[in-house]
């Protein structure tokens, strides 16, 4: 039993980082593109926004790959 409340208290820290990645992106991203890219046209604006999403994404990603891989969910060999 303490094996499963601990896989669940992984998934809800992992589910809270997970939130937090993505408002923090969504948040950064719109305030440096709203007050730090005065000079840059529409198309960098949305480039910028672009690659601060790609960047969280792959945090995220890395954080539940891991999660996976240490639970036995992603076979040993590809």
């Amino acid at each position: 039993m303490e094996k499963v409340e601990n896989m669940t208290r992984s998934v809800v820290w992992r589910i809270i980082g997970t939130i937090i990645t993505l408002a923090a992106f969504l948040i950064g991203s719109l305030i440096y593109v709203g007050f730090y890219t005065v000079g840059y046209s529409l198309g960098q604006r949305i480039v910028v926004v672009l690659v601060a999403l790609i960047i969280a994404i792959a945090a995220i990603s890395i954080m539940w790959v891991s999660f996976a891989g240490r639970r036995g969910w992603i076979p040993g060999k590809w």
